[in-house]
């Protein structure tokens, strides 16, 4: 998915398109035990158990997205909480973002943030397939043995409670604040940036048009305007007291190769900090990543370098392959269905920055209408024809470890931003 510098993907990704604003501007459960070590204090429970299903109750037929449950509280209290399920975990976008009918259902306010001069604060966020709005709250979140207190959170206003969407917002397509749109009840942003803007939204002489000010009520007017850094919609990682550094996802290879009904993994907090999220003997394949987020990617011997990113928010491999037909008919019209399948291909991802390895990536286009009526977690699925980016969607994920390392935190040797597997 991935938020603000404007990177654009097909709809059915549901990608958060603002992906670089964090810093380029300015610049689609329960604990797991641990082992302990002999002489030292026994890890909290830090990982999540992470389930590819077939999305929340109210609206099935999801695939190839990966859930969390996330503990939600209003701030300070203990009983105005709810742990809401079918959260989507995407490393494309930064901050917690929740379906506003869905606090709701469980009786969870969360107070709104203001500007100084009693404004609300509210977002607009462009994603491949339109726009989320509404207002940005604090709440007191927990995952695991993980906690954070009065994040930055925003609320997806389906239920139209508050301003309503200014002209400037909504370029991108139309609004998807729902259930239904996002097939989650919220989206985890758990990539490489601590902020969903960072310092391009603090104080340039004309505001971005992602935060508002907003006067109160359905009837508000909005206006652009510049928040500080610690008012923006904040990856909650960055904000625990420990583990803080990054996360790892671990999926489980599919059992069948035309797809498999659920799947489990697990989302590891913290990278090198205690003995279940130790980095491993053998040497990983680190990319470092620049201020949007990306490295480059070279796709089955071409010659032009991509903007490639880790995004296990978007649904599907993307690219541009003009030798694979795309599906017509059917239900997966947009994606390619090569003519025989499985289709090998490959490509070469480089990193940026500090980190400028390559790494030599050999997978397979799947033909979508071989799969399993149903099945939740599709292999090989990929789409993007005309895109001018590399995403490696949650299929990249499935049989590998993958380690996201947030910018400006140490991660044993490494400084983050920087993707690893």
């Amino acid at each position: 998915m991935t938020v603000p510098v404007l990177q654009a993907s097909r709809a059915a990704c549901l990608r958060l398109v603002a992906l670089g604003l964090a810093v380029a501007l300015s610049g689609c459960v329960g604990g797991a035990g641990t082992g302990t070590v002999a002489g030292t204090t026994p890890p909290k429970a830090n990982t999540l158990t992470l389930t590819v299903d077939s999305g929340p109750q109210s609206v099935t037929g999801a695939f190839n997205r990966a859930y969390v449950t996330v503990h939600v509280c209003a701030p300070g209290s203990t009983t105005q909480c709810a742990d809401i399920d079918h959260v989507l975990v995407d490393t494309g976008s930064w901050g917690l973002r929740l379906v506003g009918s869905v606090l709701a259902a469980h009786s969870v306010p969360l107070p709104s943030e203001t500007d100084s001069q009693g404004h609300v604060i509210e977002e607009c966020v462009p994603f491949g397939g339109g726009e989320t709005w509404g207002p940005v709250a604090q709440a007191d979140i927990t995952m695991a043995g993980e906690s954070a207190s009065k994040v930055p959170v925003q609320i997806m206003d389906d239920l139209a409670s508050s301003a309503p969407i200014p002209a400037t917002c909504g370029s991108n397509g139309s609004v998807i604040n729902d259930v239904s749109a996002f097939v989650a009840n919220g989206v985890l942003g758990i990539g490489v940036f601590a902020q969903d803007c960072g310092t391009a939204c603090v104080a340039p002489t004309t505001p971005l048009p992602l935060y508002y000010a907003c006067t109160t009520g359905t009837a508000g007017v909005c206006a652009p305007a510049n928040v500080a850094l610690a008012q923006q919609v904040t990856n909650p990682v960055a904000l625990f007291g420990a583990d803080n550094n990054g996360v790892i996802i671990s999926l489980p290879n599919l059992q069948d190769a035309n797809g498999d009904r659920t799947l489990q993994g697990t989302l590891t907090f913290g990278i090198a900090t205690q003995a279940d999220n130790a980095l491993p003997a053998v040497p990983l394949s680190v990319l470092g990543a620049n201020a949007q987020g990306d490295f480059t990617a070279t796709y089955n011997g071409g010659k032009t370098a991509l903007p490639a990113s880790l995004d296990s928010g978007t649904d599907a491999y993307s690219f541009d392959d003009p030798t694979t037909a795309v599906c017509s008919t059917g239900a997966w019209v947009g994606y390619y269905c090569p003519a025989v399948a499985p289709k090998s291909v490959f490509a070469i991802n480089t990193g940026l920055g500090s980190y400028t390895n390559n790494s030599t990536i050999n997978f397979a286009i799947a033909d979508p209408n071989s799969f399993v009526a149903g099945a939740a977690a599709l292999g090989g699925l990929a789409a993007g024809p005309g895109s001018s980016r590399l995403i490696w969607g949650l299929p990249f994920f499935y049989g590998r470890k993958v380690y996201i390392g947030i910018d400006k935190r140490t991660v044993g040797s490494y400084l983050g931003p920087f993707y690893a597997y």
